[in-house]
């Protein structure tokens, strides 16, 4: 997109050679005699770059640029003079020019100070621009921490509230466990009583009758089981965190009695190498398959923990 440059010289032919060199490297132009036309140029058109001569008839140039810098803080300024004067030369530069040449122009330094004049006034166009980006998303930020402030306060206060309330509930769980506590050990305590008066009485009776070896065998299972049942190593071998299946926890409770493989699947009427894989799996979810520990003196040590 081509620049748009207003050159602003009381003199035809120095308006016409600079016009024409502009043009000439692609550049758009307007042209104005003093800054009074200048200033009615400026209000049909935005310019990127002003051309001004310094001593005009009329409003000098200085003023005229005084006046684009407040009102046009965007568009670059070159002043052009026929005299070298340095206290005009600091006068303008005060006022924030881009550019201070002197006529006559060479062609090569016009060309060189109009470009490094866009590209400065692009370089300051996006600092400003990332400047007030950067103020506007700092002050957002300040508005979003106020506001996260406020949030955190009001959950502070909303925390401690429900701190106090689940101290509250956590005493009344306690008394609560206590409480559970004691019923599971009246319950234990009434099922041995239970097993003991109800059941153990008819076992020795069934013990003092003819009973063929197989029949033996089940009825000293079925008595060491029932010993077992309120025992810490059946409430082991159930709980989730082993995992035991309801055949490897039977499978288990064999070879703790110190059944052989041949026994237990003749017992629970399965196959050898069922009972071998069930035993296995015992060791693997008990974490002794890198160990050499007996299957049968990890499981009567349970009744220790």
């Amino acid at each position: 997109m081509p620049y748009h440059i207003l050159i602003v010289d009381d003199e035809p032919p120095i308006r016409g050679l600079l016009k024409k060199i502009l043009e000439k490297n692609n550049y758009r132009c307007r042209t104005a005699a003093n800054a009074a036309e200048a200033r009615t140029v400026l209000k049909e058109k935005a310019f990127e770059l002003i051309l001004c001569d310094i001593r005009m008839p009329g409003e000098s140039g200085l003023d005229f640029i005084g006046y684009v810098r407040r009102v046009f803080p965007e568009t670059a300024v070159i002043m052009v003079t026929g005299m070298d004067d340095p206290h005009e030369a600091e006068t303008a530069l005060n006022l924030g020019i881009y550019g201070y040449l002197i006529k006559p122009l060479e062609p090569n330094q016009l060309l060189i100070n109009v470009a490094n004049a866009l590209r400065r006034r692009e370089l300051e166009i996006k600092e400003r621009n990332y400047r007030q980006g950067l103020e506007r998303a700092v002050a957002e930020r300040t508005e979003d921490l106020l506001i996260m402030n406020e949030t955190l306060r009001k959950r502070e206060t909303e925390l401690s509230l429900r701190t106090r309330e689940l101290e509250e509930a956590n005493s009344a769980l306690k008394v609560l466990l206590k409480r559970r506590e004691e019923d599971k050990s009246a319950l234990e305590e009434g099922m041995l009583a239970q097993v003991k008066q109800g059941v153990e009485p008819f076992l020795g009776r069934l013990q003092e009758t003819r009973l063929d070896e197989e029949q033996r065998q089940l009825l000293e299972i079925l008595e060491t089981s029932l010993r077992e049942v309120i025992s810490p190593f059946i409430r082991e071998l159930s709980s989730p965190s082993v995992g035991l299946t309801p055949t490897q926890i039977q499978v288990a409770h064999l070879v703790k009695q110190g059944k052989t493989i041949k026994e237990i699947a003749l017992i629970l009427n399965l196959s050898p190498n069922t009972v071998m894989s069930h035993r296995f799996q015992i060791r693997s979810k008990f974490g002794l398959l890198s160990k050499k520990t007996n299957l049968h003196t990890f499981l009567h040590s349970l009744n220790d923990q």
